[in-house]
């Protein structure tokens, strides 16, 4: 049986946070069939799978999107299989809210408020950048490695909606951890912007990884849906 221990770094200022190491679960299925529906829970999506992180990324790719909300209810988040993610915090990172897609987190996501400078043009493009220009370093602080971004653009309420992916790894002590990951600016407020991300580990799915990253690119990031005007307010608990 393993254990795991808590690991609160941060990676793109908070899209990557809290992965634990290891798991303990109930007796495993043969390789290769799907988990048993009554094993499929908020804490382990993957369910009683041989691989359960395999199944959970499955069900990324198979199961339809929801939406779960920040605790005041000011901005409604996207995500697949949306009734098996919880709410978290992270731990030293400012943001308006997180969800974890299993206790092992298979998928993080998060989501940041971005205020600009007095005078700028709220727009995608100045979100991302002015959100980049801190989270990038603060990443490369913690170890944190990465290819060159790339971008993708589409549509958010008649406005275009910049999009960039990226894989990475990061090292702690003697691990190392790596990651497929995508995040979204949203030109949605009077004064500012919103940032909203997803992390998804591999632990040995490099493709499928990526396949459910492409996922949120091509479907998720796009049915966000603001309901204030001003930007919302963070809580600091």
């Amino acid at each position: 049986m393993r254990t795991r221990r808590a690991l609160q770094h941060t990676v793109f200022s908070g899209l990557v946070a809290g992965w634990l190491l290891g798991c303990t679960g109930p007796a495993r299925r043969p390789p290769g069939m799907p988990p048993s529906p009554d094993s499929i829970t908020m804490e382990e999506p993957g369910g009683d799978a041989h691989e359960p992180h395999l199944a959970a990324l499955e069900r990324q790719l198979e199961q339809p999107w929801g939406w779960r909300s920040d605790k005041d209810d000011q901005v409604h988040f996207p995500l697949a299989d949306w009734e098996n993610w919880r709410r978290v915090r992270l731990r030293l990172v400012e943001h308006l809210t997180a969800f974890k897609y299993g206790d092992d987190k298979h998928l993080l996501s998060a989501a940041f408020v971005v205020e600009l400078p007095r005078g700028t043009e709220v727009t995608s493009v100045a979100c991302m950048d002015h959100f980049e220009a801190k989270a990038l370093a603060k990443a490369r602080a913690y170890n944190v490695s990465y290819t060159r971004p790339v971008e993708h653009v589409r549509r958010w309420k008649r406005r275009p909606l910049v999009i960039h992916a990226t894989d990475g790894e990061l090292s702690f002590l003697f691990s190392r951890y790596e990651f497929s990951a995508a995040w979204a600016a949203y030109p949605a407020y009077e004064n500012g912007c919103l940032v909203y991300g997803v992390v998804v580990q591999w632990e040995g799915q490099p493709e499928l990884a990526r396949r459910v990253r492409d996922r949120w690119v091509d479907e998720g990031f796009t049915g966000i849906r603001t309901l204030t005007k001003t930007l919302p307010y963070r809580h600091e608990d």
